[in-house]
């Protein structure tokens, strides 16, 4: 059986409430002792959806202490940030521009910025793909601010339209995960390929798993055995699918080093995300820049 706070945290970089989430995989561990992993996904999803149901009832009874919330796919669909950016004069300089200007220009100015969102959400509020992957930087307090400022001085249209979900509006950017995919489909048989397409919720489950999602869903469909002995939650990591057969694969190494592709594999450039260098007490973002950890100041 796989680990509770596992569970748990995977069901919230999903976008479900932490309590939620937290009923789900206790009630879930509870009902499937020593489950393998796959059935353990698939119980794990019936009963969210049959929790996201009674605080529905409860909700619209007036009993309810929390809204329904699912994992299920959106209508809003697949768009790469890299849409929003303009190119001007590429035919002569090369250069791009940003079509949104961050509200900010030092770590100062963000604080600031920070201070001043609103606290008002839609009642229909959907939480963005860009909220799910840095939940805990913006939960994180001021010792994560620089993580926040970074990510929001890259992400300059995040900015603006965060401010705006703060203010009561609602996101202008995918909520169903689909940007969130770092699996390649073009190399999974085609109807695994069409199953995820149609469920990136279960996609983003297996990798939240560090799991082959192609090995996961032919465990479900009972078409691939564990080799006997072996324990099911670790085979699942450390193997891949291939046309040829399953080859062995790191699977938490490769999901931690891949960048997030997308549904349609074209979102490579969807977040320009920062790496941090232990040798040099740094934050290096994605043009290469060494920043201050504290200060937020590049390096000279």
């Amino acid at each position: 059986m796989l680990d509770i706070s596992q569970a748990t945290n995977m069901l919230t970089s999903l976008g479900v409430s932490s309590s939620m989430a937290a009923k789900a995989a206790e009630r879930t561990a509870q009902n499937n002792a020593g489950a393998d992993p796959v059935t353990f996904l698939k119980e794990l999803q019936t009963t969210l959806e049959q929790l996201s149901a009674e605080a529905a009832q409860g909700k619209a009874t007036g009993t309810g202490t929390e809204g329904a919330t699912t994992v299920a796919a959106q209508t809003k669909p697949y768009q790469s940030t890299a849409a929003l950016y303009s190119t001007k004069d590429a035919a002569d300089t090369g250069t791009t521009e940003a079509a949104v200007k961050a509200p900010f220009s030092n770590l100062e100015e963000f604080r600031a910025w920070e201070r001043g969102l609103g606290d008002t959400f839609a009642e229909d509020y959907e939480v963005p793909d860009y909220v799910r992957m840095t939940a805990m930087s913006l939960s994180g307090g001021d010792q994560e601010v620089v993580g926040r400022y970074m990510f929001f001085k890259n992400h300059p249209e995040f900015a603006a339209d965060y401010e705006a979900i703060r203010s009561g509006k609602l996101s202008q950017f995918p909520t169903d995960g689909s940007t969130l995919v770092k699996s390649d489909l073009t190399a999974m048989p085609s109807e695994t390929a069409s199953f995820y397409k149609k469920n990136p919720d279960m996609l983003l489950a297996a990798e939240g798993f560090n799991m082959d999602p192609t090995l996961a869903k032919m465990r479900t469909d009972g078409t691939v055995a564990t080799p006997e002995g072996v324990n099911p939650s670790e085979w699942l990591m450390s193997n891949k699918w291939t046309a040829d057969g399953v080859v062995p694969q790191d699977n938490r190494l490769v999901l931690a080093q891949a960048p997030y592709i997308g549904l349609d594999g074209k979102g490579a450039d969807t977040y320009r995300l920062t790496t941090y260098d232990s040798a040099t007490n740094s934050i290096i973002n994605f043009d290469g820049t060494a920043y201050d950890p504290v200060t937020g100041e590049a390096r000279a």
